[in-house]
């Protein structure tokens, strides 16, 4: 009886630590995670970019470029697919995954939002307010 214990014991122990265990045919998830954020800016590049121009086709150029993401990431789309597959099938996994994701879009659109605020003119600025006070006088 203790042996059937133990044995039960010692199966349910491994089971549980296996079960946060990521296969080796599959990308890490920090790699996982750089894959899919390439991925998506190379789809942003296409639709914004690319697609201005109508002779090109939306899905060759996308894959062209997913060629050389998986180039750049040392992997292959095989692997790539393998890799999704689990992730998806393991959503707490892929939720760690997709908020890092997020989290990436959020610090690059703050940065965006930084750049893009128009810068004063003090100058311009200073002559407004110079005019101002001499129409006030």
């Amino acid at each position: 009886m203790r042996f059937l214990l133990l044995i039960l014991l010692v199966t349910v122990f491994f089971g549980c630590i296996r079960k946060n265990r990521i296969p080796k045919e599959v990308l890490p998830q920090n790699e996982m995670r750089k894959v899919m954020w390439d991925m998506m800016r190379a789809d942003a590049y296409v639709s914004e970019f690319i697609m201005k121009d109508s002779t090109r086709n939306q899905k060759t150029e996308s894959a062209i470029l997913y060629e050389k993401i998986f180039a750049i990431h040392f992997t292959t789309q095989e692997t790539f697919k393998k890799s999704l597959a689990f992730y998806q099938s393991r959503p707490d996994l892929f939720k760690v995954i997709s908020d890092s994701l997020r989290s990436d879009e959020k610090k690059v659109q703050e940065y965006q939002n930084y750049i893009k605020k128009p810068q004063v003119d003090t100058t311009f600025r200073k002559m407004k307010l110079n005019k101002l006070d001499k129409i006030q006088q």
